[in-house]
């Protein structure tokens, strides 16, 4: 039994196909070992901030298991560089209550950029989703990455969903393009043809997704936010080896986030729910006869900054503000818990 959904479909991939790890990082470090000269050219120009793309696997165990192996393995396969990328940082993501539910519950909205997602904290990461369903199905987790699109040539927003009671992961991808996050949403329209179901149904499917992918962007953007409320973590690519590979965690590493804001929040909540007639110095510190306003996060949005002399010409630069903990002494040096996790593999 494993203690996180990942780790059990991990194990289910070992079975599947053995020395698979090992195999891909050979693969990395030595495409023409593994591919033939087409698929070397093929994968020529993968940027450098993506160590694995999606279809990656597949060139490799092709070469090993035949061609065929995407039409008896596909959902399998395409599953592979997802948990490739995870094993490298092993990191799980749980919110404090207040905190989730402040991220879940706020109205995605705002022009924001794609390029904020580029600021995860790992290649790929693990959070928690208590309440959120897909289909009447519990979500226990989902990983997020970045994937640079072999076929399209652009960046694609991946997501390996974990429901309760299915060990392997729903993958969905979401194609970024041009424009922000919002205009990615709308293409999530397209998960229809993924599923084969009655078409009286699709409507209710598609907004159970968008409802829940709209949820897993909130907490994912966090993490990707200026100074978010977590203890610092280590980026696996500064764990290289000598020959270029990346070394593992041993066990999985479980960061708590939004502690302190967590506590903030839920003195706000306790000065609310007391039935006082104002809130004023709610972070201890009222002025006057003014009440500042409650404690809250502020969601996302764009600001522009114009750079230059003042009496020359000036250039606008527009910046994203992240989502901003508003009248909250969540600062204040409270430490961060990490949870240690034995290994079970």
């Amino acid at each position: 039994m494993y203690g996180f959904a990942p780790e059990g479909w991990i194990h289910e991939l070992n079975r599947l196909f053995p020395n698979l790890w090992t195999d891909l990082r050979k693969a990395l470090e030595n495409p023409k070992r593994f591919m033939n000269d087409d698929c070397v050219k093929f994968i020529g120009d993968v940027p450098s901030w993506c160590p694995m793309p999606t279809f990656f696997p597949y060139l490799t165990l092709a070469r090993r298991l035949g061609p065929d192996v995407y039409l008896r393995y596909r959902d399998a396969v395409m599953t592979v560089a997802s948990m490739y990328l995870w094993r490298a940082g092993k990191g799980i993501y749980r919110f404090s209550p207040e905190l989730y539910r402040a991220l879940v519950n706020q109205p995605f909205s705002g022009d924001i950029p794609n390029e904020c997602l580029y600021r995860m904290p790992e290649w790929a990461v693990y959070i928690e989703t208590p309440g959120i369903a897909i289909g009447g199905l519990p979500v226990s987790g989902f990983i997020a990455h970045l994937d640079y699109n072999l076929y399209s040539r652009e960046t694609d927003l991946q997501f390996a969903i974990f429901r309760q009671g299915i060990s392997e992961p729903k993958m969905i991808a979401l194609p970024l393009g041009e424009g922000g996050l919002i205009e990615a949403m709308h293409r999530v329209d397209a998960i229809d043809s993924m599923f084969n179901i009655p078409r009286d149904r699709q409507i209710g499917l598609r907004e159970d997704y968008r409802h829940a992918l709209s949820s897993m962007l909130q907490l994912l953007l966090y993490l990707c936010s200026e100074e978010p409320d977590m203890p610092a973590v280590e980026h696996p690519s500064n764990r290289r080896t000598l020959s270029g590979g990346v070394r593992s965690p041993e066990s999985p590493r479980l960061w708590d986030v939004g502690v302190r804001i967590g506590a903030a929040l839920r003195k706000a909540d306790n000065v609310r729910n007391s039935g006082l007639s104002d809130e004023r110095d709610i972070a201890g510190n009222a002025c006057g006869n003014h009440a500042r306003p409650r404690a809250h996060i502020r969601s996302a949005h764009w600001t522009t900054y114009w750079t230059g002399p003042r009496t020359g010409r000036q250039t606008p630069i527009l910046r994203w503000i992240p989502p901003l903990p508003i009248n909250m002494d969540w600062k204040k040096p409270t430490p961060a818990v990490v949870h240690p996790v034995l290994a079970s593999e």
